[in-house]
């Protein structure tokens, strides 16, 4: 048999494994990051509410985008044969924070300049923050139904679901740290997700 075909045979089985829950692309590692990257929108919260500046709150965020990507990137080059999951998940993993401080920006936005743009644009902005974070929403539980190792989702969906909740209503001083925990919430139901389908993958290879 050749090595080709050979290698065709571990690529179906490896789809076969996933899809019966046997194997997944990710492992412990994958919860390590996010653990990381739960503690890392916690100490954005902390940095944040000690900013006695409102626009200098975005400096927890903006650090946390350079420094993560750049970060994730150094790491997976050092990794061979990183999983397309795995490159997803991380890339999920950013955008989403993206997306929910985009919000909080938009909600701010909306309080502190309502004076000045009127009633009409302020419900603009408040509409499209919310409608920002709706779509998402979607996107993320859709995507969580449609692949089982893409449950992970449905926590980064928890997030997104509590900012359309939560920021419209605290004090808009409180948007951004709030913001940093809701991501740290989805970020940890994702692990407690994953932890869950390792726990249950190695039963179900140790019953097989």
């Amino acid at each position: 048999m050749s090595e080709d075909v050979i290698g065709r045979i571990n690529g179906d089985l490896g789809v076969i494994q996933r899809a019966m829950g046997l194997h997944l692309s990710f492992g412990k590692g994958m919860l390590r990051f996010g653990i990381v990257l739960a503690l890392t929108a916690v100490g954005a919260a902390v940095v944040s509410l000690l900013m006695e500046n409102d626009w200098l709150q975005v400096v927890p965020f903006a650090a946390i985008m350079v420094l993560v990507p750049v970060g994730l990137f150094l790491r997976f080059q050092r990794t061979p044969n990183v999983s397309h999951e795995i490159n997803l998940q991380v890339l999920v993993s950013v955008v989403i924070y993206a997306v929910v401080w985009i919000a909080a920006c938009g909600y701010t936005l909306a309080t502190f300049l309502s004076d000045t743009i009127g009633a009409a644009r302020t419900a603009a902005l408040y509409a499209t923050s919310i409608g920002i974070l709706l779509v998402f929403t979607l996107m993320l539980v859709r995507s969580a139904l449609r692949s089982r190792e893409r449950y992970y989702c449905l926590g980064l969906a928890i997030s997104t679901l509590l900012a359309g909740m939560l920021l419209p209503v605290v004090n808009p001083h409180y948007s951004y740290p709030i913001a940093h925990c809701l991501m740290a919430v989805g970020y940890l139901t994702g692990v407690a997700i994953q932890w869950v389908q390792l726990r249950d993958g190695v039963a179900n290879r140790a019953a097989n």
